[in-house]
């Protein structure tokens, strides 16, 4: 949660010498506004940005009062080897398992789009592009469920812990209310899968990218109820960019 009186004060502080009212023209708000901002009422998302434009510092920093820990920005998502199956190369969807006994030690992960993964409770077999294997003791080193699906991420937020294209297995039964610290998670947003750490307040999302180029995000939950797909419990890195 948002330490409102911290963010109360550091708005007192940006505006620093300044009158309310020389404040809430820089702002585009009212003075009264400004006010009650600096009694801990919270700023909507857009106040907050241009309060930060102003100070010339990060929405974060605003928000935190300081850039994010280094232990955070360095938090990685665990990198592990899958087995993508074997039917890919003929273009089947059937997982092909290791044989014997060692194929009891797997479990078959559905690959599929991000819209697929973030609006369908259930995954049909027309959804699905391919299956990955992941095998049993990542579930139990993770204390994942078994409603695990696989999406590629896009864009660069999550450099250089997480490239554009690599795979990321979702738990989707996490509690999506209870958001856990230095965790990574998989967010539907801009019709594909990120993924991001989040901080929520109230009806406010905020998406804190790992890559200090990228700016945090902002969702209003008012507006977008379920963006969260999951926890992402780990990683397949794609360093060739190709298509399993």
């Amino acid at each position: 949660m948002i330490d409102r009186k911290a963010l109360a004060k550091r708005i007192k502080d940006v505006r620093g010498e300044r009158t309310l009212k020389e404040f809430a023209e820089l702002v585009g708000v009212s003075h009264t506004s400004i006010r009650r901002y600096e009694e801990g009422a919270m700023p909507d998302i857009d106040i907050l940005l241009k309060i930060a434009e102003v100070a010339g510092m990060d929405l974060g920093r605003l928000i935190t009062g300081k850039p994010l820990p280094a232990d955070v920005r360095d938090t990685k998502p665990v990198i592990f080897h899958l087995h993508p199956s074997r039917g890919a190369a003929r273009g089947f969807a059937e997982p092909a398992f290791p044989s014997g006994r060692e194929g009891e030690h797997y479990i078959s992960v559905p690959l599929t789009e991000g819209r697929i993964a973030a609006g369908m409770p259930i995954i049909t077999e027309e959804n699905v592009i391919d299956h990955i294997l992941l095998h049993m003791r990542v579930l139990k080193q993770s204390g994942a469920s078994k409603n695990l699906i696989a999406c590629r991420v896009q864009g660069e937020s999550m450099l250089p812990h997480l490239n554009p294209g690599d795979i990321v297995i979702i738990d989707r039964d996490v509690d999506k209310e209870r958001i856990l610290e230095r965790k990574i998670y998989a967010v539907y947003e801009g019709g594909g899968i990120t993924a991001k750490m989040l901080q929520k307040d109230g009806s406010h999302l905020y998406l804190i990218p790992l890559n200090l180029a990228e700016k945090i995000q902002h969702i209003d939950l008012r507006e977008n109820e379920n963006p969260i797909v999951g926890l992402v419990i780990g990683a397949w890195r794609n360093f060739e960019g190709r298509v399993i």
